[in-house]
């Protein structure tokens, strides 16, 4: 059995974003930001697998190719510029009290007192914004998107730096 890998890694795979980090119950990172460029790799579904609009490696050789790149890159650009000029705060650390007032958002985490512009913030189903959570996020987002091409394994590599990132694998475990 063969399976062939689309590899994903455009310039615009790219989103710039303000967060912290919080190491434990004391230490957090100070608010800054990050040009965070994102990898995708896709793998195909083995062969008899169900598919629409996409290919298992199987029939690679007729048609020639297993996916149309344009509606990956579409798709994964949508999913980028949602949290692209954001600040991404998570949502589900105990420390974090969000409260909406008007147009604005009141965050108390710990000493620390943040009012943000409520369209300027992105409250992520996370513990952490950090990029072992954004990869996970990302991967999760777009594996079910692309399981109906005919891709069975979705990895999403987030660079805060170039060099310094994490990759989340998600896959139909074929």
């Amino acid at each position: 059995m063969t399976n062939t890998t689309l590899h994903l890694f455009k310039q615009n795979f790219k989103f710039s974003s303000a967060h912290f980090l919080i190491f434990d119950e004391k230490r957090a990172e100070k608010l800054h930001g990050h040009n965070y460029q994102v990898a995708v790799a896709l793998r195909s579904a083995p062969e008899g697998s169900a598919h629409q609009g996409g290919v298992p490696d199987a029939e690679l050789p007729e048609r020639g190719y297993l996916v149309d790149f344009n509606v990956l890159k579409k798709f994964i650009r949508t999913e980028l510029n949602q949290w692209n000029e954001m600040v991404l705060l998570p949502k589900q650390h105990q420390d974090m009290k969000i409260s909406e007032k008007g147009a604005s958002l009141e965050v108390h985490f710990r000493e620390r007192f943040y009012v943000f512009p409520k369209n300027e913030v992105v409250l992520l189903p996370v513990t952490n914004t950090s990029v072992e959570q954004l990869s996970r996020i990302l991967a999760e987002s777009f594996f079910k998107e692309f399981k109906k091409y005919g891709l069975s394994h979705v990895r999403v590599r987030v660079e805060e730096t170039s060099g310094q990132g994490a990759s989340t694998l998600v896959s139909t475990g074929a």
